[in-house]
């Protein structure tokens, strides 16, 4: 009997820190070593697809998530081998569906060996993600108000449910660094795992531009990236 697959939700109480972006990079990463990968998201600008192909190529789609927990045909967009996305129509939920997704879910991981979540704050919404989730990942950048930040996702998803915490878009400066050595002593510990941060480069934000992913690349300016990432997944 096939062991049913596992749930990651990708979250933090703040926008623009990065959630999409890692979402993607773990799926696709997930993939080249033969894993199923299932996306869903909480965010109805579905993201995930600018983040997959070139703005001229955007899959576009009519029904998704909300559809599929109705029990209806809703769009599954494949984004690469292996790995697939369905896409969420807009950001009105129903008690209906609120209740039912939870089911739909646990039917979806019969399906995928991972299923993916890139979460934005959505109440309720967002809880029930979290709730049918193994594990959350946390991306966060090195300043106060994202360290403050992560100090509540972990005690609203409570501190077991942290897998990793994961630093986006790192500088090497005095004060950053400093966000870095504090978030090392809260961890020190935990189980929660803290990789190698993520530098913030110019070769990542051309490669989203083209709508690729980190791992479509030839440039050894993004193996530290890589690095970090398959530290992540390994243990996922």
């Amino acid at each position: 009997m096939k062991e049913k697959g596992k749930v990651y939700t990708i979250k933090v109480n703040k926008g623009g820190v990065g959630k999409t972006f890692l979402t993607v990079q773990l799926a696709v990463g997930l993939s080249l070593i033969g894993k199923k990968v299932l996306i869903l998201t909480s965010d109805s600008q579905n993201n995930v697809l600018d983040y997959t192909a070139p703005q001229e190529h955007k899959p576009i789609f009519k029904n998704g998530l909300k559809a599929f927990v109705k029990g209806e045909d809703g769009d599954i967009v494949r984004i690469r081998e292996n790995v697939n996305f369905i896409p969420l129509e807009d950001s009105k939920f129903a008690s209906t569906f609120l209740n039912n997704l939870p089911i739909f879910i646990e039917k979806m991981k019969s399906d995928y060996d991972y299923i993916l979540i890139d979460s934005i704050p959505t109440m309720k919404l967002d809880t029930i993600f979290v709730e049918c989730s193994d594990k959350v990942i946390i991306p966060c950048f090195c300043d106060r108000v994202t360290v403050e930040g992560i100090i509540n996702v972990v005690e609203e998803a409570g501190i077991d449910k942290i897998y990793s915490i994961v630093v986006n878009k790192y500088r090497n400066t005095a004060n950053q660094n400093k966000y870095l050595e504090d978030l090392k002593s809260v961890l020190g510990e935990t189980t929660i795992l803290l990789p190698e941060p993520i530098k913030e480069l110019s070769q990542i934000e051309i490669l989203l531009e083209k709508g690729k992913s980190v791992w479509e690349t030839n440039s050894k300016g993004l193996q530290e990236v890589q690095d970090s990432l398959i530290e992540v997944i390994k243990g996922m």
